[in-house]
């Protein structure tokens, strides 16, 4: 029999209805070229048994293929049907080659679909950074008085140091990663005080409170996303899944130095100074400092964001937003007839958005009203009246003395707005213990009036760290 011949190339393209030529050996099939009424001249693989005649498309047939159009040469054409003859013979057959085809699709949409659904999982993982941005989120949204300090001691300490870091996957922060972040803050100064930062930072002990500050928010921050990783509300507002599975800080020690507490208290005598010094201040200024006093050592952020509208004539409405509280609550004080004196000037000069403004159309800044007591205390301890404080100081001294004037501790603990424990505390006493506090006030008062005058009462005794040693030698 004679061998079938190939097509040569003028054959091919001269087409006018269809040929053939044999793929291989005898029984591998055939290439068929098959001209249609638009003129393109398309190419198949051609199986034809005794039961069946099938073909499998390859392409157009052109001299020239532009790209993306499906046209191939002639050669193309040929490699192609051959490649397809092998697959066809080692199925048996086209019939059964399109049934593996179909199979070997759907395995092959099951593994997209799968690998998009991983890629869109891990496009919700969220970021170290966006981890932080959730807490502060958190914070905010809860009324949180440290929510801005939070926030920026994360920009600060976190993402200007550490932006390699704050891309990464949430999940896969290590506690290395955390010791590197703290350890930074260890080695950097103090910020600078003032206008521009320009006046030398000061720090009772370097950056070691800042640094232990950062170690429990981002604590904090961590323990958040472990615990809100299947909450609804959160992956609905958020679309983010940080997929916590422990705490990377959990392990990092407190930093050395820092776990104690400033819980020294002053003398009454050291408490008079301070109180004579203050009115030798601008007299906003000393208005502020002593009416954060007067009114029992409140907290300096609490007091410096009361707007006009919770002031009355005779109380003030504090918005207490510490703790694990999920809304803050109001914390009313009296104004007693002394702290309206006190308040006089930021009464009558309605400078900022509420009484405790420095400057006009602003509210003090906590920390500003700090320095001052800082600064009072240098001044002071120079002077041989005293030893160096903080506000942090006085706010002990003065939930001591109230203590010393027979002040209980609920009492001393509904006007200093500590933590409500107890059911009956945090959900249905809503009892404001205005009379109490009225009455612990106005004693206050009488007290720190005698102070400033010299009344120093010498049976007062204010244990602390030292002297509780000095007793034990």
């Amino acid at each position: 029999m004679a061998k079938r011949a190939r097509l040569t190339d003028l054959e091919a393209h001269a087409v006018k209805t269809r040929k053939s030529e044999p793929v291989g050996s005898r029984g591998k099939g055939t290439l068929l070229l098959e001209r249609k009424a638009s003129g393109a001249i398309n190419a198949y693989y051609r199986e034809r048994t005794p039961t069946s005649d099938q073909r499998l498309p390859l392409g157009t047939l052109a001299r020239k293929p532009r790209p993306g159009t499906g046209e191939r040469t002639l050669d193309e054409l040929r490699s192609d049907a051959m490649r397809l003859a092998g697959e066809v013979g080692a199925a048996g057959g086209i019939g059964k080659y399109l049934e593996q085809l179909a199979e070997h699709s759907a395995a092959m949409e099951v593994e997209r679909l799968r690998l998009q659904r991983q890629a869109e999982a891990l496009a919700r993982r969220g970021t170290f950074g966006e981890l932080l941005d959730s807490y502060v989120s958190k914070m905010v949204a809860e009324g949180r008085v440290s929510a801005k300090e939070i926030e920026n001691m994360f920009r600060l300490h976190v993402k200007d140091y550490h932006p390699g870091l704050v891309d990464r996957v949430a999940a896969d922060i290590e506690p290395e990663d955390i010791q590197l972040i703290l350890a930074g803050v260890l080695g950097r100064k103090p910020k600078g005080r003032g206008i521009g930062h320009k006046a030398a930072g000061t720090s009772a002990n370097g950056m070691r409170t800042t640094c232990d500050k950062l170690r429990r928010y981002l604590q904090a921050a961590f323990s958040h996303a472990a615990k809100a990783h299947l909450a609804p509300e959160r992956i609905a507002n958020e679309g983010k899944v940080f997929s916590i599975r422990s705490n990377p800080v959990r392990d990092i020690p407190v930093t050395q130095g820092t776990g104690a507490g400033d819980t020294e208290s002053l003398t009454p005598d050291e408490l008079g100074a301070l109180l004579r010094h203050l009115d030798t201040l601008p007299v906003r200024h000393a208005a502020i400092a002593k009416a954060a006093i007067y009114l029992g050592g409140q907290r300096l952020t609490q007091l410096c964001t009361v707007p006009w509208e919770a002031v009355t004539d005779d109380t003030l409405c504090l918005m207490d937003g510490k703790g694990r509280k999920l809304q803050a609550w109001e914390h009313l004080l009296p104004i007693t007839e002394r702290i309206g004196q006190i308040l006089e000037p930021l009464l009558d000069d309605r400078i900022g958005p509420g009484p405790f403004s420095l400057t006009l159309g602003k509210s003090a800044n906590p920390n500003t009203v700090s320095a001052m007591f800082i600064d009072a205390g240098r001044s002071l301890s120079a002077a041989g009246k005293s030893r160096a404080f903080t506000w942090k100081n006085v706010r002990v001294t003065a939930e001591s003395l109230l203590a010393h004037l027979g002040v209980g501790a609920e009492v001393r603990a509904w006007l200093l707005s500590h933590g409500r424990s107890g059911v009956q505390a945090k959900h249905y006493d809503r009892y404001s213990y205005l009379p109490e506090k009225r009455a612990a006030l106005e004693q206050w008062g009488r007290y720190l009036d005698g102070l400033v005058n010299g009344d120093s009462p010498a049976n007062v005794v204010l244990l602390t760290r030292r002297s509780k040693k000095s007793d034990e030698r």
